[in-house]
């Protein structure tokens, strides 16, 4: 397997695809000011890009915001237009990144984009050591102790498995 290097975002390439996503949504969504994180990002080993815990997290601490963090997409073509914007390697990030998620729990998912860090939790099922509380909510929490300096990790196998048209 070809290991990958991608590279780390910095805040200023974060805020860049926030204003690319107030340019394709034709809306003047408000850019979140960056907010004191839990983790900070760095490679993981045969992972790529990952979060790692800045100090240790107590079980049932809330680690990550999710929805003043994400980009949402009820339809494909407001997504397509984002994706036209972006450089190659930001658009292949973006696609990489993006899913599908209920957060109304009444059926009705929409494309969902973590436009910060949280986009680099990487799996770690079965033993993730985070978890949404509920399956229709963008934020987690520590389902256990987690030390300084581990990787932070989620399940990726419980998004919604919805399709959205383009």
């Amino acid at each position: 397997a070809m290991i990958q290097h991608k590279r780390l975002y910095s805040d200023d390439d974060w805020n860049s695809l926030w204003q690319k996503f107030q340019d394709a949504s034709l809306y003047p969504y408000p850019i979140p000011n960056p907010s004191k994180k839990l983790y900070y990002t760095a490679y993981s080993k045969g992972k790529g890009r990952g979060n790692f815990a800045s100090r240790n997290i107590k079980a049932g601490e809330h680690i990550y915001h999710g929805y003043k963090n994400a980009a949402f997409f009820q339809e494909g073509e407001s997504f397509k237009r984002f994706l036209s914007l972006l450089s190659k390697e930001a658009a292949c990030d973006v696609l990489e990144w993006s899913f599908m998620q209920d957060l109304t729990n009444d059926g009705n998912a929409v494309l969902c984009l973590d436009m910060d860090g949280g986009a680099l939790f990487n799996d770690g099922s079965p033993h993730q050591n985070m978890q949404y509380k509920e399956a229709w909510s963008l934020n987690k929490y520590a389902t256990r102790d987690i030390q300084k300096g581990e990787e932070i990790t989620e399940q990726y196998d419980i998004f919604t498995k919805t399709e959205i048209d383009l």
